[in-house]
């Protein structure tokens, strides 16, 4: 078993607990920007004026990925972040905590939890620092059976929690700020909840197969680029969508959602190989950072040489 030291573990917290946060605000104040170019002026619109907001935006991805690359370390900082999705449910399930938040926070700084950003990221995190935590402990591929169903089952969880995060921003925070009405919406809150679990049971299967996220990263990676590329294509297909996910996904993309999650599933791959191989090479009982342990290993307890009550060398045969 592999394990991390306590000087990875403190770094690697943090680290995810500084860089999260500010990562959520860049994408919120970036993703404005570009959400309003798209929607008040057209799509068909020059978007170089939405370059800078753009860069804002790649920063908190970068980030982002940089938290997930700390798992080669530690999992500690992921997993701990990912204890905050707790909070970013209870935002979604109680949209009034929203407009208080509005009161106290500049707005651009928190539309994006609104649109359920927080969601796509923290649980995402967590459920990557605890995969990393398992195989560090135990390495072993789990079967060509498991690894070929888990490159199934990812794409159609991640897909399913999308849509349900979706939904349940439509029907819960997103409407409720519109109409202030901040009654809890059982159905909305359901549905958050269920997106949560999707989402982490779909990241959770590379615990089975290490490349079960490289289809959805690439396909999130591409529809976003084709919305920035081709929106004159690709905005009618998203209207399309039922009503009000018709509006929250052509956001959730705008605001950053898509390539987050995308460059997110492709970092934790390589990092979930990575570490996978370390911990192969790795004895047992050895931590992650150098000088942790002793090295060569000492006996333990100490052994005395020579013994107590014999000598080093045995006696000389007497003189002839």
């Amino acid at each position: 078993m592999r394990r991390s030291s306590t000087l990875a573990r403190l770094i690697t917290i943090l680290l995810a607990l500084v860089f999260t946060p500010v990562a959520l605000v860049l994408l919120s104040l970036g993703g404005q920007t570009v959400a309003q170019g798209f929607f008040e002026f057209g799509y068909r619109q020059d978007l170089s004026p939405l370059i800078g907001p753009l860069l804002v935006q790649a920063l908190g991805v970068l980030l982002l990925v940089v938290v997930v690359l700390t798992g080669v370390w530690s999992s500690a900082g992921l997993i701990a972040v990912g204890a905050f999705t707790v909070v970013a449910l209870a935002m979604s399930a109680f949209p009034v905590t929203l407009s208080w938040l509005y009161r106290v926070v500049p707005p651009p700084w928190i539309d994006a939890a609104v649109y359920g950003i927080p969601l796509v990221v923290l649980p995402v995190l967590g459920v990557m620092g605890i995969v990393l935590a398992r195989v560090r402990r135990d390495p072993r591929a789990r079967g060509a059976g498991l690894g070929a169903l888990g490159i199934v089952l990812a794409p159609l969880l991640l897909a399913g929690g999308g849509f349900a995060l979706a939904w349940s921003v439509a029907n819960g925070s997103l409407l409720a700020l519109q109409r202030f009405q901040f009654d809890p919406q059982p159905l909305a809150i359901a549905a958050a909840l269920g997106s949560v679990l999707l989402i982490v049971a779909g990241v959770g299967v590379t615990r089975w197969s290490p490349f079960a996220l490289l289809l959805p990263g690439v396909v999130l990676l591409v529809g976003s680029i084709a919305l920035a590329a081709a929106p004159q294509a690709v905005f009618p297909i998203l209207t399309s969508l039922p009503r009000g996910v018709n509006v929250v996904v052509p956001t959730l993309i705008l605001y950053g959602g898509s390539a987050t999650a995308g460059l997110l599933y492709l970092a934790f791959t390589a990092v979930l190989l990575r570490v996978r191989a370390q911990a192969r090479l790795t004895p047992p009982g050895e931590t992650d950072a150098v000088g942790a342990a002793p090295y060569p290993p000492q006996m333990y307890p100490p052994q005395m040489y020579p013994p107590q009550g014999q000598q080093p060398f045995p006696p000389a045969p007497p003189a002839a």
